[in-house]
């Protein structure tokens, strides 16, 4: 995976750090990412720059203004086998997610990059060199994980920076 270059921004959903506990546990084991990396679920990446945001801020909250808290259980395993080999929870509550995806992308589509790769939310817990390990973690994960739940009440806007990324700024929804 290419590591993000300084300034570089993303909006993300942050469980709370009990789920990020018990998430970074495989993380460490399948190598996700390095520290640098909290366990999280990706709105957008790349979002708007570090400098927008104050400016942009206003119109981003009255666009998730509607939009309540909501509940995410993460249980189900999924992969992808592209360029990179990955394993990763999906979120069961996605709707919500690609409705605040929807909703900034109706805010910033000239500004947003496209992607060809269509958006599946997901937290992240490993890359692998090959199927075969993949599956063989997968085996692991799907016998000793349990159900984890979290509601989400904030959306995190992220900055890579020097060293990592950082939260810059957060969205209370109602």
């Amino acid at each position: 995976m290419r590591e993000p270059a300084r300034g570089e921004t993303g909006l993300i959903i942050l469980p709370p750090p009990e789920i990020r506990n018990e998430t970074n546990m495989w993380r460490r084991v399948y190598q996700a990412y390095d520290s640098s990396v909290s366990p999280h679920i990706t709105i957008i990446y790349p979002f708007i720059k570090p400098d927008l945001w104050d400016a942009e801020r206003t119109a981003i909250t009255y666009s998730l203004s509607d939009v309540p808290c909501f509940d995410v259980k993460l249980r189900e395993l999924g992969t992808f086998v592209r360029d990179e080999i990955v394993l990763w929870l999906k979120p069961e509550n996605g709707r919500n997610i690609m409705r605040i995806r929807r909703k900034m992308y109706g805010l910033f589509a000239q500004r947003m990059p496209y992607s060809a790769l269509s958006y599946v939310p997901h937290l992240t817990l490993g890359f692998f060199e090959t199927v075969e390990d993949m599956l063989r973690a997968r085996g692991n994960v799907q016998k000793q994980m349990r159900p984890l739940q979290f509601t989400v009440d904030r959306i995190v806007f992220a900055v890579f920076e020097q060293g990592g990324w950082s939260i810059y700024d957060h969205i209370k929804l109602k």
